[in-house]
């Protein structure tokens, strides 16, 4: 099977410009580094939340949504923003999320209160869901077809890199700096994207003006809201049962949503971009492959320090070997697929990941380094493998109208993982732990770090029958489609 399938049926045409070696180089670094920051910030803060808490006088809790609200800002602006790219073209939104993110980097580092702190962020949120939203089209309608995967590859890099690198350089940083210098350290950079994006990305026309689905925004936006806010509180471990309520009116109202959206004649989230089977597919390996990911980044630390025993300083070392092969394994992917096809490229790298997981099952009280260096740099192989050719595979079978909307959408699918995968780690872990989570990087006894190491297992069988499930149906997908 080759990258595309059946163009019978699902006719593609993607536009693309001429562009030269120079203008593709200059395109890549205006875009990169939005996409690098956008995802580096998510984690960034996770490190400072003690200190956060600290300095407002708040619990814990609270402090958190300065996490989440980034995160869920990211998630329901990133369809609305692949909307109004249709309209007001790529560049504008792109460069227009920039500025929104700079701002709100800048308001974060001078926020003097919780609430100016959480509006700061949802304001940077808004602008890395611009960011997020055009930067895949942009490479796919300016750098030429035989560059496209190998461009696509860096951006799926700069995702990873950014949201690994995120943690250990906020903890290095807090131990010298303030909480407030994490947001200041971004904004040069920022500004130096930004000029380089105004001068290089080339301009697009702008489309017709189009109607936007107040009420399907609105409806998505409460009901991922809600069902977040429920995945968060269970992954502090709080259990109650409201919500078991909250997460009934959410799903009620994510029916409403998909209902609504099916009939609305320009919807919030057009869902004729899923009725390819590739696409579909695809989608969910984004999904998976991001949770796996991150739910073993969330739990895998309390492992190293609270089983094993290692330092701050090894533990946060060794979690960079899975960015490390990542970036590496991320632009090759394109060469390979370029030789055997993106298909086989993904079926590849999810068997990795299988792999990866099944190592990660086994772990123990005796494990060492070593084992556990080369199981982050098979999920790192893995993930690097994965990425460009998923999305390219994505790319080549959707419509060209629905361009924009697919860039968001990847984007979407991509942070909703991250923040499931990471709830999911977390909860998981508690229904085994006999400690609270507040005590996990000081077990004091045998029976606490096996219940501690029970719940590491559990999280890691529950991805790899997920990956599993994957792999399956993308065979099946690939014996029904032509190619």
């Amino acid at each position: 099977m080759k990258n595309s399938s059946n163009p019978a049926m699902y006719e593609t045409m993607i536009p693309n410009r001429k562009t030269s070696e120079i203008s593709t180089i200059a395109i890549l670094l205006a875009v990169i580094p939005g996409s690098f920051l956008s995802h580096f910030s998510a984690g960034l803060v996770n490190i400072a939340l003690t200190d956060i808490t600290n300095d407002f006088q708040i619990s814990l809790s609270l402090s958190q949504w300065i996490v989440t609200a980034y995160l869920l800002s990211v998630m329901i602006f990133l369809p609305i923003m692949g909307k109004l790219s249709d309209q007001f073209g790529r560049k504008t939104i792109h460069n227009s999320g920039y500025i929104f993110f700079g701002i709100g980097v800048l308001f974060s580092f001078l926020s003097h209160s919780i609430i100016y702190l959480l509006l700061s962020r949802i304001l940077q949120g808004i602008g890395a869901a611009m960011l997020q939203s055009v930067n895949m089209v942009i490479i796919t309608e300016n750098v030429p077809t035989e560059k496209r995967v190998k461009a696509l590859g860096l951006i799926g890099t700069s995702v990873g890199i950014g949201g690994l690198l995120g943690a250990p350089v906020g903890g290095i940083l807090i131990n010298w700096f303030s909480w407030n210098t994490l947001f200041l350290i971004q904004l040069p950079f920022v500004l130096c994207a930004l000029i380089v994006a105004i001068h290089f990305i080339p301009s697009d026309p702008r489309g017709t003006k189009i109607r936007f689905d107040f009420i399907g925004a609105s409806l998505f936006a409460f009901s991922i809201t809600l069902i977040v806010f429920v995945l968060s509180q269970i992954g502090d471990g709080v259990f109650h049962s409201k919500q078991v309520v909250i997460v009934g009116i959410g799903l009620l109202s994510l029916f409403t949503f998909i209902r609504w959206i099916k009939r609305y004649h320009s919807p919030f989230i057009e869902l004729s971009i899923f009725k390819h089977p590739i696409v579909k597919i695809g989608s969910c390996i984004i999904i998976g492959s991001y949770a796996a990911c991150f739910a073993t980044i969330v739990v895998l630390p309390f492992y190293l320090r609270g089983v094993l025993e290692y330092s701050t300083t090894a533990s946060g070392l060794l979690l960079m070997i899975y960015p490390l092969f990542l970036s590496f394994f991320g632009p090759i992917s394109g060469a390979i697929s370029a030789r055997i096809g993106s298909y086989k490229v993904v079926q590849i790298a999810l068997l990795f990941m299988i792999a990866a997981f099944t190592f990660f099952a086994f772990l123990n009280m005796d494990s060492s380094m070593w084992t556990i260096i080369v199981i982050l740099a098979v999920l790192g192989i893995s993930m690097g493998l994965l990425t460009s050719p998923n999305y390219d595979l994505i790319m080549e079978n959707i419509p060209a109208a629905f361009l924009g909307s697919i860039g968001g959408t990847i984007a979407l699918l991509r942070n909703l993982g991250m923040v499931v995968g990471t709830a999911l780690g977390i909860s998981i872990v508690n229904f085994s732990a006999i400690v609270p989570v507040t005590k996990w990087l000081t077990l004091d006894n045998i029976e606490e770090q096996i219940s501690i190491l029970n719940g590491f297992t559990n999280v890691f069988i529950l991805f790899i029958c997920i990956l599993v499930v994957l792999f399956i149906q993308l065979k099946i997908v690939g014996r029904k489609i032509p190619s």
